[in-house]
C-alpha cells in the first residue's frame, strides 16, 4: 500500500497549500516546480544531503512522496537570494 501524501512544511504550518498545488499540477508544471533531492542539489551545486537537512530544518518547501522529497524550487531561490543578501 502507498504511503500518503504529506508536505514537511505542512506539517509545521497546518497549511496544505503546496500540497494541493503539487497534486493540481499537470506533469509538466510539476517538472518546472518541484525537483527531487537529488536533481535539487545538482542545479544548485550542493551535496544532496544539504539539501535534505534544509528541507528538515524548514529552510525550504518539500513534497513528501513516499520515502522521496520533491523540493519546491523556488524556495530554494528564496533560501539562497535571502542567504545571499544576508552574507553582505
Amino acid at each position: 500500500m502507498a504511503k500518503p501524501l504529506r508536505t514537511t512544511c505542512d506539517v509545521k504550518t497546518g497549511e496544505n497549500s503546496l500540497l494541493n498545488f503539487f497534486l493540481a499540477a499537470t506533469p509538466t508544471e510539476r517538472v518546472g516546480r518541484f525537483a527531487s533531492t537529488a536533481r535539487t542539489a545538482s542545479l544548485t551545486g550542493l551535496s544532496q544531503r544539504t539539501i535534505q537537512l534544509w528541507i528538515q530544518i524548514g529552510a525550504i518547501r518539500a513534497v513528501q512522496i513516499g520515502e522521496k522529497y520533491q523540493v519546491d524550487l523556488d524556495s530554494v531561490r528564496r533560501y539562497l537570494q535571502a542567504r545571499s543578501t544576508a552574507d553582505r
